[in-house]
């Protein structure tokens, strides 16, 4: 009797936490508040960003790929920028990484396309994989500048394409093929 009592307590806590919880994240506006997340070790305090959106200006980021090459997205004005979520682990990315490829040499000079590895399985030895394996050729960088707050990446093959003032153009959360990319591509150039 006493340790389902305990048990309920233990309950009863937990849920007026995660209540508490989930009404100070959906509180947050600006990217100048932050959130409080508790993780089992620890509390962690995180800046909460405004929902990357179509038409919107995109979020600044720096990433540097795994060949040590960095990427700025203020840097890339004046191109057409791919930002690209993946996995090194992930089958179906290769499918979307190859048509990337394709895309970044057809549109050379026009179009930067960046593979954000964002899930904690990724190495370096698994981006380089996957790379090999599916013959990508493409900068793949780890997200070391918070891209998937800034852009809300939740699940793999989430596809942003950035126009050249840097405006959020589209946005795909399936894996997109050639002609998908392309006919978004063409509408910006």
């Amino acid at each position: 009797m006493k340790v389902n009592k305990l048990l309920i307590g233990g309950l009863i806590v937990f849920v007026i936490a995660l209540v508490i919880l989930s009404v100070n994240i959906g509180s947050k506006k600006s990217t100048n508040q932050a959130a409080t997340y508790i993780n089992s070790n620890s509390v962690v305090t995180a800046p909460v960003y405004q929902p990357a959106s179509v038409g919107k200006q995109a979020s600044n980021f720096t990433l540097t790929d795994i060949d040590g090459k960095q990427y700025s997205l203020t840097n890339m004005q004046g191109k057409v920028v791919i930002l690209f979520g993946m996995a090194g682990w992930c089958g179906e990315c290769i499918i979307e990484g190859q048509a990337l490829t394709k895309i970044q040499q057809d549109y050379a000079g026009k179009v930067q396309v960046i593979g954000v590895a964002f899930t904690p399985g990724d190495t370096k030895s698994s981006l380089q994989q996957y790379e090999q394996i599916g013959k990508i050729n493409i900068p793949l960088a780890f997200d070391t500048d918070a891209v998937t707050q800034k852009y809300h990446l939740i699940s793999l093959d989430t596809t942003y394409i950035i126009n050249q003032q840097g405006i959020i153009a589209y946005k795909s959360e399936q894996a997109m093929t050639y002609d998908q990319i392309k006919q978004q591509i063409d509408k910006l150039l």
